[in-house]
Formats: structure tokens, C-alpha cells, sequence
């Protein structure tokens, strides 16, 4: 996880010299906090704006801010630390969903920024290359992501190699997870938690149920209370015939994994991954095995990811009952829905079952009861079943909602 880049107390002249600034971040692995910094009333307060906008969180206000010092010619009277403070406030939330076009934004202000750090002769550290990883991955640009990480000069950290590998998962780059494993192994990173659970993320996405079962169980599975022969859900797999085997890259896997001495304990992330694994194979007993039995054992209280795992899965699975049971749980645990949950149900009806009569009734549901604005793309779906069925009236009617729908978006952009 990204550590906050709001770790370092104190007051910041602007007679800090580049080399105190330098000894400052390695003693305390952090950046300048900017509530601690003083206003530098000589640089007109255009500098001013800046720090207010990074003590706010704001990426636009930081953004425009940056800007204006760069179109008034006062980029260079920067102090060089703010342009670090600048990088860092475009800094993703590990859970965060983000829009394409925000990426794009966040992407645009990014490589501006990363012109100015070369100009003023800023050198980025690995908290910053961690930003931009993680900014990559998030994008799905394998391409920025691999250039930046072959950039990357400086000693690269635990948290730096889990982001390459996360980012070549969300690129579906599943077999430069495994090499990227290897890597970390031979420069002596010790992998975490966030190193495995992206193994077993990838190991699902390949059709690899059996090796992410063993991938838990080996590494935090109670080493007392497994069959070590089989993995801790494969009794509740039937295998596919046709299931693709390990691929060359992930076949030594087993020889590069050593298990630890101690057991880790999982998270919410960990549990997840197996679901996705299951549940991509349409594996509802193992699905079930996870939710109803795991999950208690390792005293993990599912939240909003791991119900809306779920619910994905058996939508995908053909399991509503089993979707709406756990939608009702997740209501009962006092944990509120995000419009992904609702999208689950909704297409398993509209499009699954052509119902498109109960998909709009869960449209309203959200709606109503939980104040969730529709995404268009649900009035989209129902506009095309309604066309396909020639059923004018119906389709007309939802098309006005969608063009209000959509203008109320514009407006809020």
C-alpha cells in the first residue's frame, strides 16, 4: 500500500537546500507535509494556491494551480520538493473506482508533471514511481507501466513489485506476473500478503483453480488441518477436461515458492481472489464452501467486494437464488450496495432470462431504496431488448429517461 506522503513534521523554508531536503525523505521515508509548510507570501501567491490546493486533496485544484505557475513563467522559482507534493496528490486509491476518462485526465496532468521534475533536475524516488505504477496498471497501459518500471533507478520496494504485478494482471498480462515474481524473489524482496493474493488472482484468470487453491493453502491454510495431497477447495471442483495447464512461465512456480515458516493470515483481498477463481470455472459448491465455511473460520466479515464477488459469480453462474440470498445478507450485515451489485442482477435478468420487466423493477429498487442513480448503460440495455421485441412504446419511454439521465451527467462534468 501506498504510504501517505504526509509524514514529515515541520516547517519548510524556502532556504532548504536540495541536499537537507534529500536526508530529510530517506530518514523518514516520507515527503514534505504540506500542512506543516508556511506560506511563501515572495512568490506572489500563485506558490500559495499550489499548497492550499495539496492540503485540500484536490487533483483538479493542484492541477490548475501547477498550471498557472507554469503559464506565469514561475515554474523554475519552484522549490523542488512541490513538485514531488504536485505528483503525489495524483496518487490513486488502492479501492477507488475511476473513471476512463479521469485516468486519461490523471494521465495528462501526470506526464506534464513528469516534464517540469526533469527541467527542474527533481529526481523521483520510489514513492513517486510507485504512484505512477499504480496510475498504469489502473489504466491498463502495460506498455507505460513497463517502460516506467525499466526507468526505475533507485531500490525498488515490496510495494513496487506488487503494483508491476498487479498492473500486468490488469493488463492480462498473466505470465509477466510469474516473472515478475521470480524478479522480486532474486533481488531478496520478501513477498506479502498483496504478493500472493495477486498470484491466486492470476493463477484464477488463467484457469488455474487447483494452483491458486494450493497457493492458499500453502500460505494460509492452519498447516494442521489440511490434506496436503489436495487443495483446500478441490473437493468441492470438478475439474474441466479441457483445462488449460500452467503456463511455461507459471510452471515453476512451486520451485520459486518456497512455503514460509509462518502462516499469513489472510484478508478480504485474499478471499476475493478464490472467489474470482471459483467462480470464473462456475464453481458455486466452492463459492459456497468460501462464504459459508472459510470465511467464518478465518473470522473474515465479508464487506462490499466480497459480496459483490459473489454476487457476480453466481449471476454468472445461473445461481440467483444463491445472488439474492447473499444480497440479502449483505442488506441484513447493514452494508449498502454500490450500483456494481445492482448491475450483477440486472443483467442476469435483462439479458440472462429477458426479463427486462425485473431488471427495470431493480433499476427502480436501487433507486428508491438506496438513493443510487442508474447507470445509463442499464437504460441502454433495456432500450435494445425493447427495440429487438418491437415494442415501440416501451422503448420510447426509456429513452427519455435515458436522454435526461445522460444530460444531468454532462452537467455534472
Amino acid at each position: 500500500m501506498i504510504q501517505s506522503c504526509l509524514t514529515i513534521r515541520g516547517h519548510l523554508s524556502k532556504s532548504l537546500t536540495t541536499a537537507k531536503l534529500i536526508n530529510i525523505r530517506h530518514a523518514h521515508s516520507g515527503i514534505i507535509d504540506p500542512l506543516q509548510l508556511k506560506p511563501l507570501q515572495q512568490e506572489g501567491g500563485l506558490l500559495d494556491k499550489l499548497i492550499s490546493a495539496i492540503r485540500r486533496r484536490s487533483a483538479p485544484a493542484v492541477w490548475k494551480a501547477y498550471t498557472d505557475l507554469k503559464d506565469s513563467g514561475k515554474i523554475k522559482e519552484v522549490p523542488i520538493q512541490y513538485h514531488s507534493m504536485t505528483l503525489q496528490s495524483f496518487r490513486l486509491n488502492e479501492n477507488g473506482y475511476y473513471s476512463s476518462d479521469k485516468l486519461k485526465f490523471y494521465k495528462k496532468c501526470i506526464s506534464d508533471i513528469l516534464v517540469a521534475t526533469k527541467k527542474a533536475q527533481y529526481k523521483l524516488d520510489v514513492r513517486d514511481y510507485n504512484v505512477l505504477l499504480r496510475l498504469y496498471g489502473q489504466s491498463r497501459d502495460w506498455k507505460a507501466a513497463s517502460d516506467c518500471w525499466n526507468e526505475i533507478k533507485v531500490k525498488k520496494n515490496e510495494e513496487s513489485y506488487n503494483l508491476y504485478m498487479q498492473a500486468a494482471v490488469q493488463c492480462k498480462k498473466y505470465d509477466e506476473v510469474f516473472k515478475i515474481f521470480n524478479k522480486m524473489n532474486n533481488d531478496g524482496i520478501q513477498p506479502d500478503v498483496t504478493t500472493y493474493n495477486t498470484l491466486i488472482e492470476a493463477n484464477g484468470r488463467m484457469g488455474n483453480v487447483t494452483e491458486a487453491d494450493k497457493l492458499f493453502r500453502d500460505y494460509f491454510a492452519p498447516k494442521n488441518t489440511e490434506n496436503k495431497s489436495t487443495s483446500i477447495i478441490s473437493k468441492y471442483f470438478i475439474k474441466d477436461a479441457n483445462l488449460s495447464t500452467y503456463t511455461p512461465s507459471a510452471a515453476p512456480l512451486s520451485r520459486c515458492i518456497p512455503p514460509p515458516n509462518a502462516v499469513l493470515s489472510p484478508t478480504t483481498d485474499t478471499f476475493e481472489a478464490l472467489i474470482d477463481a471459483h467462480g470464473r470455472k462456475k464453481n458455486t459448491p466452492g463459492l459456497n464452501y468460501i462464504y459459508k465455511t472459510m470465511l467464518p473460520q478465518y473470522d473474515i466479515k465479508p464487506d462490499l467486494k466480497i459480496y459483490n464477488a459473489l454476487i457476480r459469480w453466481y449471476c454468472h453462474s445461473g445461481d440467483i437464488e444463491a445472488a439474492r440470498n447473499t444480497f440479502v445478507d449483505m442488506e441484513a450485515s447493514g452494508i449498502k450496495p454500490n450500483v456494481a451489485v445492482f448491475n450483477h442482477l440486472f443483467r442476469h435478468e435483462a439479458l440472462k432470462r429477458n426479463r427486462p420487466k425485473v431488471a427495470e423493477a431493480i433499476i427502480d429498487y436501487m433507486r428508491k431504496e438506496y438513493g443510487i442513480r442508474p447507470s445509463t448503460s442499464m437504460y441502454a440495455t433495456l432500450i435494445r431488448i425493447h427495440n429487438k421485441h418491437n415494442r415501440e412504446d416501451e422503448a420510447n419511454r426509456l429513452h427519455t429517461i435515458y436522454k435526461a439521465l445522460k444530460s444531468k451527467k454532462l452537467e455534472e462534468q
